[in-house]
């Protein structure tokens, strides 16, 4: 009577493919299911708020001004520091039209010879230029209860050496989720919620 034939295993090869395939698959399907689910919205929330919780202690720790960056255009952040205390005045327009005339002039300076506060890049590994994950973007930026999204130019969040910050509240939307940043100019907590905002600004 004849044997029955012996059931044939994979060889290690034909695992290695099978493997290879499925490592494949799952990058490829990463993104789609990063949007699909919210994840990168979340996690794009998630750290921009800890950037400006760290922002708003390193202010006070360097005794200077320092601001967040958020650049709608690019999908991107990052943090700068004035080199000493600073102030801003409550038009942000006449600042940005101070500094665009330091910059054509060269000298940086305003009226009476005071030179204008110059912020530069804050090289630190927790407040490095980040862009938003996935095909997240901003959707809702309001400082000091005024809307600041744009794309044509950056927004800035400011924090100050004495423990205070600008009351901001920032929507990052992927797909159908949106994830609401509120920060709290006196405590510097920055609270993350689901969803669009609600109510008015502190």
């Amino acid at each position: 009577m004849a044997r029955a034939p012996q059931p044939r295993g994979f060889t290690l090869i034909e695992l290695m493919i099978v493997m290879s395939l499925i490592a494949l698959l799952a990058v490829a399907a990463g993104p789609a299911l990063g949007a699909l689910t919210g994840a990168d919205a979340r996690k794009g929330a998630g750290e921009l708020a800890g950037t400006m919780r760290w922002l708003f202690d390193s202010a006070a720790v360097r005794h200077t001004t320092c601001r967040l960056v958020l650049s709608a255009s690019s999908r991107s952040y990052w943090a700068e520091c004035a080199a000493a205390r600073t102030t801003i005045s409550a038009d942000p327009e006449r600042d940005r039209a101070e500094a665009e005339d330091a910059n054509v002039h060269g000298a940086g300076a305003k009226e009476g010879g005071v030179k204008a506060p110059a912020f530069a890049k804050f090289e630190d590994p927790i407040a490095r230029k980040r862009e938003l994950p996935g095909s997240g973007e901003f959707k809702a930026i309001r400082i000091d209860g005024r809307d600041a999204l744009s794309e044509a130019r950056d927004a800035y969040i400011h924090f100050f050496p004495g423990g205070r910050a600008q009351a901001a509240r920032v929507t990052i939307a992927d797909g159908g989720h949106l994830f609401t940043i509120r920060l709290e100019p006196f405590t510097g907590r920055a609270r993350v919620s689901a969803g669009a905002p609600e109510g008015r600004d502190e």
